[in-house]
């Protein structure tokens, strides 16, 4: 076997390596303030609010900028709690630390012997940090043991997306480690709240990056009424091919652990009109539209009960 083919931790640090950034500070009145505005105050507990804003601050996640995401699932005793954060977040956050010196990610075989490998660079580490996830100990199945669907029609990119998350909290376990999980990690479709999707024709999932990503925030939607927002830096505008990718990941996400609210073409309609958006705000609004039929449904459940 290969040296490429093995995970390995490189050799120690160089001398006069980078200091480790400080934390971004969010405050408890912006995450607030989010699950006020996209109307998820009144479906989390005060232990899960507790949760998500001790998480959120503890790794200066933002999720007016889509850093973290957190969504409740089932009821009684299956009720579970999920907060997750996007690969493309371990992207910038290394970048950030100044050590970042290019990174590659690249599938080898096919089928059930299919595997992703990462490289990452460190400039202040002599040998490159190679990581590889296998197919067969990654892939995320419902409970009668078939493939979910939408790791089903993109194999490859959610094999990737696995190795990069992986490598890259090893690779920076100071800045990353404890961080939460892509929802690719997350272990089976009950537990992923924004989970396998399929990505428009025009957000294409980048195969290499020679060179470090910036940290590039996302606006708020200006369709939302958000209460006023402790003042901040001001944000650098966020690429619209990526924030296009994470609603279209949030509208997925939403249809798939909801079936009971969605009929198979009216699933299909929503996806296509999210598929066909000119721009990030059109996918916005199908994400929009899909949580008010949630609400419309829970009303209706909650009226006949």
């Amino acid at each position: 076997m290969s040296p490429a083919q093995v995970s390995h931790f490189p050799a120690s640090p160089r001398e006069g390596q980078t200091t480790v950034p400080t934390i971004p500070d969010v405050q408890k009145q912006t995450i607030l303030d989010y699950l006020k505005a996209f109307g998820l105050a009144s479906e989390l507990t005060e232990p899960e609010k507790l949760q998500f804003i001790e998480i959120s601050q503890a790794f200066g996640l933002n999720p007016f900028k889509r850093e973290v995401h957190v969504a409740v699932y089932g009821e009684g005793e299956y009720r579970k709690l999920s907060i997750i954060t996007g690969y493309e977040v371990y992207l910038k956050r290394a970048d950030r630390t100044g050590k970042l010196d290019g990174w590659r990610a690249w599938i080898e075989g096919e089928g059930a012997n299919m595997k992703a490998l990462v490289q990452i660079n460190r400039k202040d580490w002599s040998q490159p940090f190679i990581h590889e996830v296998y197919w067969a100990e990654a892939v995320q199945k419902k409970r009668d043991g078939s493939t979910t669907s939408f790791w089903s029609k993109q194999p490859r990119f959610q094999l990737k997306k696995v190795a990069i998350s992986q490598g890259f909290r090893l690779a920076f376990p100071d800045e990353l480690g404890g961080m939460p999980y892509d929802p690719a990690e997350l272990p089976d479709s009950e537990t992923a709240p924004f989970s396998e999707r399929t990505i428009p024709a025009s957000i294409t999932p980048v195969e290499m990056n020679p060179t470090p990503v910036t940290a590039d925030p996302v606006p708020l939607a200006t369709t939302l009424a958000a209460p006023p927002m402790p003042v901040e830096a001001e944000p650098e505008p966020e690429d619209e091919g990526e924030r296009a990718n994470r609603l279209y990941d949030e509208l997925c996400s939403i249809l798939d652990h909801n079936e009971e609210a969605f009929t198979p073409k009216h699933q299909e309609w929503i996806l296509a009109k999210a598929r066909k958006a000119a721009n990030a705000d059109g996918v916005e609004r199908m994400v929009a539209y899909a949580r008010k039929v949630l609400r419309n449904a829970a009303s209706m459940a909650t009226a006949s009960a």
